[in-house]
């Protein structure tokens, strides 16, 4: 496969529309069509449902588009990480994060690492440890912010200062916000909203609570990745969320409040990179920046 055919399949899949991928891409309509038609051929697929209107993609279709959507953004880090070389400390800075506030301490080394070098941009990923660590693998990042537990043997790391507190966010109003802290036995008897981390559980609740918690027993109403997607079901009162302090969704009018763990249970974050990997200038300076501001 070429690149060139790579970005004209990704233009056609999204403009839905071949006539205006063509437009987009300023090459004519016959010649878009057969690129495509030759693609399909050489992966032996379908990759468009077609109509006299749209072009629509098959499931392999969809397929082909995660993974053309992330060679060429590695093809595009690559050519800026060569032009730095040239052109100084300049390009792409790309950090995943989960909901932490640890992410305040990222953002502001970023900050002065742009107002002395306004080259520099960056590229946020949120989502919960598990998606972030998955393109960290994928070369997709540069650096992730990961909650505890975390396998640092793989990685090269730099603990953040703090922790996050652990706790339940209930509906202000409802039958559990007027409880200064969730034992065990409140935590049994809510229906809960857990995190959707598979890889490394963020907490083991049958330690926490000295085996008076079964994890298989407690009512689970589902799972949430970050917990802005599900603060409107909170706050309807149909579940409480287990997770951490100091996340914006939960302060100020927002009907929600964080009522922390008893026994208190605290958990780190790291910032972590891949080891033996060749890193951008832009990514160094950050890094040494980072360093200096942890101390």
């Amino acid at each position: 496969m070429e690149l060139r055919s790579l970005r004209y399949f990704l233009a056609v899949a999204r403009e839905e529309n071949m006539t205006e991928a063509a437009n987009v891409l300023h090459v004519t309509q016959p010649t878009l069509s057969r690129q495509i038609a030759d693609l399909e051929r050489e992966l032996g697929v379908e990759l468009f449902e077609r109509t006299n209107r749209s072009c629509v993609l098959t499931t392999d279709g969809m397929r082909l588009r995660q993974r053309t959507e992330e060679i060429l953004s590695l093809v595009e880090q690559t050519e800026m990480e060569m032009a730095e070389r040239e052109l100084g400390i300049m390009g792409n800075i790309r950090i995943g994060a989960g909901e932490t506030r640890a992410i305040r301490t990222v953002l502001d080394v970023f900050a002065g690492l742009r107002r002395d070098h306004p080259d520099v941009t960056i590229e946020l990923y949120t989502g919960n440890a598990d998606a972030v660590e998955e393109r960290l693998e994928r070369g997709l990042l540069d650096f992730a912010l990961l909650l505890e537990p975390v396998n640092l043997e793989k990685y090269e790391w730099e603990r953040m200062p703090g922790e996050d507190r652990m706790g339940v966010c209930v509906d202000a109003d409802g039958a559990w916000g007027k409880l200064e802290v969730v034992t065990p036995a409140d935590l049994a008897r809510m229906s809960l909203l857990l995190s959707s981390r598979t890889t490394n559980k963020a907490m083991d609740l049958a330690a926490w609570s000295s085996g008076a918690i079964d994890p298989e027993a407690l009512d689970v109403v589902g799972r949430y990745d970050l917990i802005g997607n599900a603060s409107h079901l909170l706050r309807s009162g149909v579940a409480c969320a287990m997770g951490i302090d100091h996340l914006f969704q939960v302060d100020g009018d927002s009907g929600l409040r964080f009522i922390p763990l008893d026994p208190p249970c605290s958990i780190a974050s790291y910032l972590v990179w891949k080891k033996y990997r060749l890193r951008s200038r832009a990514c160094d300076e950050f890094l040494r920046r980072m360093r200096e501001a942890l101390g």
